[in-house]
Formats: structure tokens, sequence, C-alpha cells
């Protein structure tokens, strides 16, 4: 999708007939003159075609070329619940370091070649409607957009856990614990980008629940899945769905056994309930590579791994980032 500012976006049938002359009275007979010899008549001369002018080609109005100016480009961007933009600034030669601002928050964009990018989480709870959203550099706005959120279309669901699972959700403590060791992770920010191309999707297995799923434990109050299951056997490799440094890898508490890649440009991945370990921190992987193997760690009903993206700390679809078309 491209978001330009301004906007730019007979048959004939004929036909004829004719009819017949009506017979009129025979004269009668008169006689005949006397046959006299006539001169014969000479041609009439041929008047020479008098030479022709070329018509004039009437006048045709150039279209006037679009304005010449910065514009946002959205190609490959999601702008679902659950989604994530891929907003790119162009043709902007001049301009140093330009920020987006969508609902209220700012976005630090980045260089490459000849256009400044940037990536965009739509948490699953994200209101549905419409958004202005601007490209600002200096304290001027350079160009403006709109864009349309629509619905992710999640399913509802309630999960009963056996009190060896739910008494863990007792311990706020460790939970907060966690949930700030994690957040201190995901708000970091490299520039560089580690990846290109499309992700793989990270296990072989069955997806046993979406991204986005609206779940309630043991009657609780329902909340938005984060990541996506994939589940099979206990010990399944685990691949790094695409290249990044290793910003975390150990155990928590609800996650388990647990990696977090950083792929820059304010991207992450996550891998959750792994029964062992492959990488350590700080280590780099390629797209690919073992970083684990699946296991039912932490917060489970079974065997899987819980594999989440993350952009700007917003928690997003991650199946979204195997569809590709999101580079600069």
């Amino acid at each position: 999708m491209r978001l330009i500012v301004p906007l730019l976006v007979a048959i004939l049938l004929a036909a004829c007939g004719g009819g017949q002359a009506a017979p009129t009275d025979t004269p009668s007979p008169t006689p005949s003159p006397t046959p006299t010899l006539s001169p014969s008549p000479s041609p009439a001369p041929t008047p020479s075609p008098s030479p022709t002018q070329a018509p004039t080609p009437a006048p045709t109005l150039e279209p006037t070329p679009p304005p010449s100016g910065p514009v946002i480009d959205l190609t490959g961007s999601h702008t679902e619940q659950g989604g994530f933009l891929a907003v790119r600034l162009r043709d902007a030669p001049a301009v140093v370091d330009p920020t987006v601002v969508l609902a209220g928050v700012t976005y630090t964009m980045l260089p490459a070649a000849d256009v400044w990018y940037t990536y965009i989480g739509l948490p699953a709870w994200f209101a549905i409607g419409g958004y202005p959203m601007d490209v600002t550099a200096g304290g001027q706005v350079l160009v403006s957009g709109w864009l349309e959120v629509s619905g992710g279309g999640f399913a509802f669901e309630s999960i009963t856990l056996p009190p060896a699972s739910s008494d863990l959700l007792t311990d706020t403590a460790r939970i907060e614990e966690e949930r700030q060791r994690v957040a201190g992770i995901l708000a970091g920010f490299t520039p560089e980008r580690y990846w290109s191309g499309a992700w793989i999707t990270p296990a072989a297995g069955v997806v046993s629940d979406q991204f986005g799923t609206q779940r309630s434990i043991n009657g609780g109050e329902y909340f938005a899945h984060t990541g996506l299951d994939i589940a099979n056997a206990e010990g399944t490799p685990i691949y790094a769905a695409a290249s990044g440094v290793v910003a975390l890898s150990e155990e928590l508490f609800l996650y388990g056994n647990a990696v977090i890649l950083d792929h820059g440009a304010g991207v992450f991945s996550g891998y959750n309930h792994m029964t062992s370990l492959a990488v350590s921190a700080g280590s780099f992987v390629n797209q690919g590579d073992l970083i684990g193997h699946m296991g039912e760690t932490g917060l489970v009903t079974g065997p899987h791994v819980h594999w989440e993206a993350i952009v700007h700390g917003v928690r997003v679809d991650p199946a979204l980032w195997t569809q590709g078309g999101v580079e600069p």
C-alpha cells in the first residue's frame, strides 16, 4: 500500500435503407425527326486540384505534473488490530532526522539509501477507526496522511488450568519482576537492521492458538493472547525466525525458558516455554539457526513454543512477518 499526499488516481452504430420508383404512363408515339450530323463534343477540361493546406492540429492540454515533495509509503503494512506499519518517507533528500507521529506517539525514522523508514506496532486492543499520521522534521510537518485501522476479528476462548499451573498466577511479585525484566529488554533500540526478507516459522508443528485470541483463564477477565502458539512433541527444534542478536536467554517465571532476539530497528522476537536453550545472551544468530527445543516450562497446558513479534514494545502477530515486503 502506498499513501501519497496529495492523492493521484463509445460505441457507435448506424443503418440506412432505400425504396423502388412508381411506374409512369407510356407516351403516345411522335414522328421521328430528320437525322442531322452533330459535331463530336470536345471533352470537358479536367480541373487541376487546388493545393490544400494541412490542417493545424488542435492544441492539447498537457497534464500538470503532480507537485514534487515528500510522500509516505506504507507498502507491506498490515493496518488491522495486531498488525504493524512499515512507514517510509520518500522524495525528501534534504530532510534531517524525521519522525512519525501517530496516536500521540512519536517514532524515530532511520536512514536507508534514499529513504527514511520506521516500524509501528498496532496492539490487539488498538481502537478501530481513522487516525492522522504526520511526518515531521525540525519542528515542522513535512507530510500528513490518514490511517484507517480495522478490526482483528479475534476469537474468544476460556481456558481451565489445574491448580499446579493456576497457582503461578497468584505470585504477583514474581509476575511483576518478570514483566519489568522483559520490558527492559524490549525498551532497547538498535538502529541497525539485522534481517532482510521474509521471516520463517520457527518450529514444525500445528498452530494451537492464534495471536490476539481473547482468553479467559479459570473464569477471569479476558485478555489478548500476545503470540502465536505452535505445538509439537517435547524436544522439537526451535529456530531463529530472522537474524539478530540474542538479547535474553534464561529461565523466566511464566514464560519458562525463553529467548528474545533483537532484530534491530525496534523489532524483536520471543520464543518461550522451551525445555532447553541453545544460545547465549550477546551472541549473533542467523535466520534458521537453532536457539532451543520445545518444552512445557512456565505457565502452559502442554509442550509448545509461544512465538512473539514485538515492535517498539508492542506485541503484534508474528505470522505477518513471514509475508515479507517490509524492507525500506
